[in-house]
């Protein structure tokens, strides 16, 4: 626990000797222990647990404000303040600060394949692609540091809400073998937050990494299914699936969503009705049930995720499991599954600056009494493209799927299926 807790500190002062920040004024310290103190009053009016895992609140916070009252900078401020949630070692409650007025595009992100970290997208004409960061290339260090299951998310959410970065130092090991030292240069956008919905916004255009896809191939019908929006798609999706065999529900990337949005796919996939998880909150048990549909999809179901397939998307996976009604085919999923609330609030009088906090305020658990917080899904079958594979466009996951529902499709013709 300890390490996770020391990691953003220290990488902020580790990033902090690279580019000197300026010093913290009394009314930014100010403002800085009046957010800790109202954090403080959001977690304890509203965290599902109320013994926090363990954690002592008052010692926690009463040492963090004292850290406040001695931090050198903006910087280290807000890095105290996001350090004291993530003790917690909670998945949903995080703090987004204020006054982020430059957004940072890095031009390439990457994702966790097992156990190590490759580069999945590059964006065309960035820094990035010109100095030679590629699609399948390893991550060995981001910033001197090397990113893990544990921490990728955190080393994420740093360089996005704590402290963007205007150029990076990456080094990557090519395919072939050969390791490289990049520095990216990073594109500013000035963009200020002005309020909630632009941090929502924000960050439902990271949970959908990419549109959505539903075709034919042969008697399968493969859906591409980005984040759990509106229910109405899924209906429509699930009323065209009822006309083939068998049906491939492609989670890799998706980031959750809704609750009714999962509910009625869980539904559309069974003819009785089906617990799917119970959520423990401060006011007790609620149990969440999918009713069963006559017109329910019957045919054969293989569902596809990989580290980034999150929340309502592993909770799917793992009904589909439990309930011995498809197969779960890719890579473990991200461990990431708590019910969460927003808490947005203001400070300053003359000058306003927005900030917000999640807040977990239910711990869901299976049908079988397990958590996936953490833990995530595992495969029935763990299939995972290499590096080489991510270089060249192939797709084994897709492929091994098509295999086990009788088509034919090679990795080849998998990495072009979306596009084609």
């Amino acid at each position: 626990m300890f390490a996770r807790i020391a990691f953003l500190v220290c990488l902020v002062a580790g990033l902090s000797a690279q580019q000197p920040p300026a010093r913290i004024s009394g009314y930014d310290r100010g403002v800085s222990v009046n957010m800790l103190k109202q954090i403080k009053r959001d977690l304890k009016d509203n965290y599902y647990d109320t013994a926090f895992r363990g954690m002592d609140v008052e010692k926690t916070f009463t040492e963090a404000e004292d850290r406040l009252r001695a931090a050198n900078s903006v910087s280290e401020a807000t890095a105290i303040i996001a350090d004291v949630l993530m003790r917690l070692n909670d998945s949903h409650t995080v703090f987004y600060p204020p006054e982020r007025v430059a957004r940072v595009k890095y031009g390439w992100h990457a994702t966790m394949i097992g156990d190590l970290p490759y580069v999945t997208g590059v964006v065309p004409g960035s820094d990035a692609e010109k100095k030679g960061v590629a699609v399948g290339d390893r991550v060995l260090t981001w910033n001197r540091f090397e990113p893990t299951r544990e921490n990728l998310w955190q080393i994420s959410y740093l360089y996005t809400f704590v402290r963007p970065q205007v150029l990076q130092r990456v080094i990557v090991r090519k395919p072939d073998g050969v390791e490289k030292a990049i520095d990216v240069q990073s594109q500013i956008e000035e963009h200020p937050m002005a309020q909630l919905e632009d941090l929502l916004d924000e960050l439902a255009a990271g949970m959908r990494p990419s549109a959505d896809v539903n075709k034919a191939a042969g008697d399968t019908l493969v859906w591409k299914y980005s984040g759990f929006g509106d229910p109405k798609a899924v209906e429509r999706v699930m009323k065209k699936a009822r006309d083939y065999t068998s049906l491939v529900i492609d989670l890799r990337g998706n980031g959750g969503g809704a609750e009714e949005t999962m509910r009625t796919l869980i539904a559309s996939l069974f003819d009785r009705d089906v617990q799917v998880v119970t959520t423990h909150t401060r006011k007790g048990d609620e149990p969440l049930v999918a009713k069963g549909r006559k017109d329910a999809f019957a045919g054969t179901l293989v569902l596809l995720v990989d580290s980034r397939s999150a929340s309502a998307s592993e909770i799917v996976a793992r009904v589909a499991q439990l309930e011995k009604r498809g197969t779960v085919v890719g890579d473990r999923s991200a461990g990431a599954v708590m019910r969460a609330r927003f808490f947005p609030h203001t400070v300053g009088l003359g000058s306003i600056a927005f900030y917000a906090v999640s807040v977990t305020i239910g711990d869901a658990r299976m049908a079988d009494g397990g958590t996936l917080e953490k833990v995530g899904v595992t495969p029935d079958e763990t299939v995972l493209p290499t590096g080489a594979d991510l270089a060249a466009g192939r797709d084994p996951v897709l492929a091994r799927a098509i295999t086990l529902l009788g088509g034919t499709m090679t990795a080849e013709q998998a990495g072009k299926f979306y596009r084609q």
